[in-house]
């Protein structure tokens, strides 16, 4: 599977995704509506592990700014609310991919915070969303 791997940022701030076309979508939901927010990114993995783990988990649904994304064990749906025709399903790999190498973008950008929101999530929920489950 092709990875995302070339995230950046003119401002410092927010992050854009530059990767393969037909993930677009997904690096457009990481960018616009996850941030560079180490918890939500977290939370999703939290959510895709969930479901990659139980065939029958119900549908989760990670409302953002942009768009509407449900989870469930089928995949990743993912609709921009403003624009009609960015829209897409992934798998749950191909969100896992897009999402830990998120994460790694994090890291780099946000040094030891990440870490910290990492090791808090760890203790508060009890799993790890880095790891599968």
């Amino acid at each position: 599977m092709q990875r995302i791997t070339d995230y950046y940022s003119l401002d410092g701030k927010a992050p854009r995704y530059t990767g393969p076309e037909e993930l677009s979508v997904l690096g457009q939901w990481v960018d616009s509506d996850i941030q560079l927010s180490p918890y939500s990114v977290l939370q999703v993995l939290d959510l895709v592990r969930k479901a990659e783990q139980d065939v029958f988990a119900v549908t989760e649904e990670f409302g953002g700014n942009a768009h509407t994304t449900e989870i469930s064990p089928k995949g990743v749906s993912i609709e921009n609310d403003w624009v009609e025709h960015v829209r897409g399903t992934f798998t749950l790999d191909q969100a896992l991919d897009v999402l830990l190498d998120f994460w790694e973008f994090c890291k780099v950008c946000l040094g030891e915070k990440s870490e910290q929101v990492h090791r808090e999530w760890v203790a508060e929920h009890g799993r790890d969303p880095l790891r599968a489950y």
